[in-house]
């Protein structure tokens, strides 16, 4: 008879007898003290995640400058990614399925405006990456407890442009 241990404590017995060429064998089923085995941890998940409005990046994506009288136009198309608050406790995927977007993938968006200079003043349209922004806690469990480990963490996924004109 052989006993072998396998992963969340089961144990397998398997007996084989050899008798004028017919074999025959046993094997033990998990019993029901084993079909709700707690995770052994540690995993990580957000929690409190919520919507906190939007807001415009600080990074000029696109600019348009010129002396009055004039339209400056910005045209353009710009891959843009999400941005998440500095040293998050949690992969990428914990994030993602958290938030409810991939945070590793870039998203299109369209810089299109125009703004009229007037006549004897010199204009400066900047575009920067508009952004829908979710605040959350990042959850660890272990060991059968669970700990909040860091709080109003952020991610900011891109959604369009904010313009900013200044003239002198």
């Amino acid at each position: 008879m052989k006993l072998q241990t396998v992963r969340c404590g089961i144990v397998v017995a398997s007996l084989s007898v050899g008798l004028l060429g017919v074999t025959a064998s046993a094997q033990a089923a998990p019993g029901a003290e084993h079909a709700n085995v707690a995770p052994v941890g540690p995993f990580k998940r957000l929690i409190n995640v919520h919507s906190i409005g939007t807001a415009c990046g600080k990074q000029v994506i696109a600019s348009a400058s010129g002396r009055g009288r004039m339209t400056l136009r910005i045209d353009d198309t710009r891959s843009v990614g999400t941005v998440l608050s500095k040293h998050i406790e949690a992969s990428k995927g914990v994030i993602s399925a958290g938030v409810g977007w991939d945070v590793t993938k870039s998203h299109s968006i369209t810089v299109s405006g125009a703004k009229e200079v007037p006549s004897g003043k010199y204009g400066t349209l900047d575009a920067y990456t508009k952004y829908a922004v979710k605040k959350f806690d990042v959850q660890e469990y272990l060991d059968g407890y669970t700990f909040t480990i860091q709080k109003g963490k952020k991610a900011y996924k891109p959604i369009g442009v904010c313009f900013k004109y200044t003239q002198r």
